[in-house]
C-alpha cells in the first residue's frame, strides 16, 4: 500500500512538468528538407521521354514563330534545333530539395472529361516557376498537356513565359516582355511533329 501511495504522487509530478514543458518535434524543418517524402508527378522525365521520342523517329518537325502578333511562315526544324528549343521545358524542374517546399500540389478530378489535375503552385514571387499544371487521361494516367508558367526580372524587364505541351504532337513557348516603360514584346513558337 505504501508503494502505491509513493508511485501515484511521483507520476502527478512527472505528468505535470511534462504538461508544463511542451516539446514538439517538428516533422519537417524548414532549413532541412531531408525528411520530405512528396512525391511531385516527374515533369522533367515526361519532357525527357517526349524529346526522346521525337529524337529517334522520323517526325517531320516544324516552327511556327510569331511576334507581337504578326505571323510569320513556318519553317522546317532539325532534331538539334528541336531538342535546343525543348530544353527551356526541362529547365522548369521544381523537384530540386532547395525550392521544392515552396511549392503545393492539388489535385481536381474532372468528371465530366474524364481527367486529373496536378496543380503546383507557389506563393514566393522570387521563384522563376510560378505554377505547373499536369493534365492526365484518368482511363490510360498518361498526360495529355502540361502547361507552366514562369515569371522572371531581367534588368528594366519582366519577362512572363507560358509553357504548354501536348503529348506526342507539339509545344508552344509564349513569351512577353514588359518594360518599365509599359512597352511590350512578344514572340510566340510554335514547334509540331507526329501530325497526320
Amino acid at each position: 500500500m505504501k508503494q502505491i501511495l509513493f508511485t501515484f504522487p511521483l507520476l502527478a509530478i512527472l505528468f505535470l512538468s511534462c504538461k508544463n514543458n511542451k516539446v514538439t518535434i517538428p516533422l519537417t524543418s524548414p532549413k532541412d528538407n531531408s525528411y520530405d517524402t512528396t512525391t511531385f508527378f516527374d515533369v522533367k522525365g515526361f519532357f525527357q521521354g517526349e524529346i526522346k521520342d521525337v529524337t529517334t523517329t522520323p517526325y517531320f518537325i516544324y516552327k511556327i514563330i510569331t511576334q507581337d502578333e504578326k505571323k510569320r511562315d513556318s519553317i522546317h526544324l532539325t532534331t538539334t534545333s528541336f531538342v535546343q528549343l525543348a530544353q527551356e521545358f526541362l529547365s522548369k524542374d521544381i523537384t530540386d530539395k532547395s525550392i521544392k517546399h515552396f511549392y503545393k500540389e492539388d489535385v481536381f478530378r474532372d468528371l465530366t472529361t474524364k481527367s486529373v489535375t496536378f496543380s503546383y503552385s507557389t506563393k514566393n514571387k522570387d521563384l522563376e516557376v510560378q505554377s505547373i499544371d499536369v493534365l492526365l487521361d484518368e482511363e490510360t494516367n498518361k498526360v495529355n498537356f502540361i502547361f507552366v508558367r514562369s515569371n522572371k526580372t531581367e534588368g528594366d524587364s519582366t519577362i512572363i513565359t507560358q509553357y504548354n505541351w501536348k503529348r506526342g504532337r507539339s509545344f508552344l513557348i509564349n513569351r512577353s516582355v514588359l518594360k518599365n516603360d509599359d512597352s511590350k514584346h512578344s514572340i510566340q513558337q510554335f514547334v509540331s511533329w507526329n501530325n497526320d
